[in-house]
């Protein structure tokens, strides 16, 4: 009995440790160089792996605008992460510009970012929030049109509201 109350108690100290969010650094649309690292301790992030052809990923942006615009001032960011290919970057601008998307768009050229937090299971769309502490606080994949009222929770969730 005392061993199996040791490893019950040893399974609840592992799962209770958060998963730091992997750091990286990537180019936004502009040219300019993005550290994850610079926001960790000051916002609640929400990366939104997306590209240009991805129907449900475009879908669900002007909702993501809608969240950053709500939530920007209560210390939240979005990071919008293309995965469009490198020759591409001038129709991730215009479809960002096109959308109204004003949080910064980032450019994971070589899925590197994507493949970080996703591993082998690298697909599209895909959210990941990343509570003060810079631990992942929740990951949802397969979004579709829909599920926007889900990520807001998590995003709610996250910045304790």
């Amino acid at each position: 009995m005392k061993k199996l109350l040791t490893i019950l108690l040893l399974v609840l100290v592992v799962a209770s440790i958060a998963a730091k969010a992997p750091r990286f650094k990537l180019d936004d649309v502009n040219g300019n160089q993005v550290r994850l690292s610079s926001y960790i301790g000051d916002y609640v992030i929400l990366l939104d792996f997306w590209s240009t052809g991805c129907g449900p990923c475009v879908a669900v942006m002007p909702h993501m605008q809608d969240m950053y615009e709500e939530y920007k001032e209560d210390g939240f960011i979005i990071f919008g992460i293309s995965e469009d290919l490198p020759r591409n970057t001038s129709a991730v601008k215009a479809k960002a510009r096109e959308l109204g998307i004003s949080y910064p768009i980032l450019l994971d050229k070589s899925a590197a970012v994507l493949t970080a937090y996703h591993g082998a299971e690298v697909g599209i769309p895909y959210v990941v929030v990343i509570d003060l502490d810079g631990n992942i606080f929740e990951t949802i994949s397969r979004i579709q049109p829909g599920d926007e009222d889900k990520i807001e929770a998590v995003v709610r969730d996250a910045l304790g509201k």
